[in-house]
């Protein structure tokens, strides 16, 4: 393919489609970059900030739906549902379901695999040449149980982990106390995982990214693709504001609002917005060396540039819903729960719509209908982690090369007709 010849949109200016630009224009396209907000301020701005390599457990496993019920009808809990929208995530859910017999868990761990093998690499070798990196640490996560009974729920988890080559050390009273002195935490169970890196500022990586991107020639286009139509002589694109677009090739990024591009193109399918919630502490009075992730409480705590972001919760509610802050503002309580001296005087709150697949793995994948249509999006919570490995895997298959991985459990049509 004469690269330098070929022209790409790319829609969705996350950190994944912000990833794709960066590495087609760094491979000879001429690329388009297009999203209704700039890059880095949707998704990808209010994150956890971790890249989790050792998290490939999928959201769905046996067991899982009989915890709803204590999850939903606790105020305090990790999941909510807007009730009035859950007639229309009856489907998703019963897909959710179907996921989590114990051979599709470990099917789903093992392509997750694939993904998180690189991930590390994939992010250095961006961010070494963009010189943005600074703005990723290492040195693990702390994960807490708060008790001992906790731990044991979920040690099949680990085990399964470990047969995939992520192990967690379990740490002493004395090791968590010299780790964060800051923690108040007796009587559970404390695990260092050593595969999490994390990054300082998750918005301003992806806009130096996307910025680097740009200085190499792609064109940036603040506006939202309303229509997309594909034929053998390339695709074309209409905006909100009447814009025309046309290119050689297509890549579909748009995080949660991806399934309406992909109805026009080929097929729908079971992709939810599963909304988190942060709240953002910019003088919190206690300073955390590592993520610290309560596997009880189901929130992380990560210590950013600006301040420690408290992230978490899952709300299932309609992709235009109004936020409910009040889910952030819970996130506070679980926080201070856990940390002495911790001040939350100066505060901000922020939802954002992860979009999440029934089966918990991304859409990595060519277009059953069109050889010159590529999708990547339904990263879930792992949007962050997976981004830079996404936009390697999506510039292979768009330069016509073939990915290092098997991207059959990626594939659009992986769930036949939706």
């Amino acid at each position: 393919m004469g690269r330098a010849n070929q022209s790409c949109i790319v829609i969705g200016a996350g950190i994944v489609g912000s990833c794709c630009a960066w590495h087609l224009q760094r491979r000879g396209m001429q690329v388009t970059l297009v999203d209704p907000v700039p890059p880095g301020q949707s998704c990808s701005f209010g994150n956890a900030a971790c890249i989790s390599a050792s998290s490939v457990i999928p959201y769905s496993y046996p067991g899982v739906i009989r915890r709803l019920p204590g999850w939903l009808f606790d105020p305090l809990g990790p999941m909510t549902i807007r009730w009035r929208n859950f007639p229309a995530l009856l489907p998703w859910f019963w897909k959710f379901w179907r996921a989590g017999s114990m051979r599709r868990v470990e099917a789903a761990a093992s392509a997750q695999t694939q993904l998180m093998r690189t991930v590390f690499a994939d992010y250095d070798a961006i961010l070494g040449s963009i010189g943005a990196a600074h703005l990723k640490r290492a040195g693990g996560a702390i994960q807490l149980y708060d008790t001992e009974g906790e731990y044991r729920r979920d040690h099949w988890q680990h085990e399964l982990c470990a047969r995939h080559g992520f192990t967690k050390q379990r740490l002493t009273s004395a090791e968590l106390k010299a780790m964060v002195p800051e923690l108040r935490f007796d009587g559970g169970v404390a695990l260092l995982s050593s595969d999490w890196h994390y990054l300082l500022d998750p918005a301003g990586v992806t806009q130096c990214i996307a910025e680097d991107s740009f200085a190499n020639g792609t064109i940036w286009l603040q506006d939202r693709v309303d229509r997309v139509t594909a034929a053998k002589d390339g695709v074309s694109l209409r905006t909100e504001s009447g814009r025309q677009l046309r290119a050689d090739r297509l890549v579909v990024a748009a995080g949660a609002w991806s399934n309406s591009l992909a109805r026009q193109l080929d097929r729908t399918v079971p992709l939810i917005a599963k909304r988190g919630y942060h709240s953002q502490i910019a003088d919190p009075g206690v300073s955390l060396r590592c993520p610290v992730m309560s596997m009880s409480r189901m929130f992380v705590m990560t210590p950013l540039a600006d301040g420690l972001r408290v992230a978490g919760t899952a709300e299932f509610a309609a992709l235009d819903a109004e936020p409910d802050y009040r889910r952030a503002k819970v996130l506070l309580e679980h926080a201070r729960h856990y940390l002495d001296g911790l001040k939350t005087h100066s505060v901000t709150h922020w939802m954002g719509q992860r979009p999440m697949m029934a089966d918990s793995l991304p859409v990595l994948s060519a277009s059953p209908g069109h050889l010159n249509v590529f999708y990547a999006f339904g990263h879930g919570h792992y949007g962050l982690t997976q981004g830079p490995t996404s936009g390697r895997i999506i510039a292979d298959m768009v330069c016509g090369e073939n990915p290092s991985v098997d991207l059959s459990p990626y594939r659009l049509d992986r769930f036949g007709r939706s």
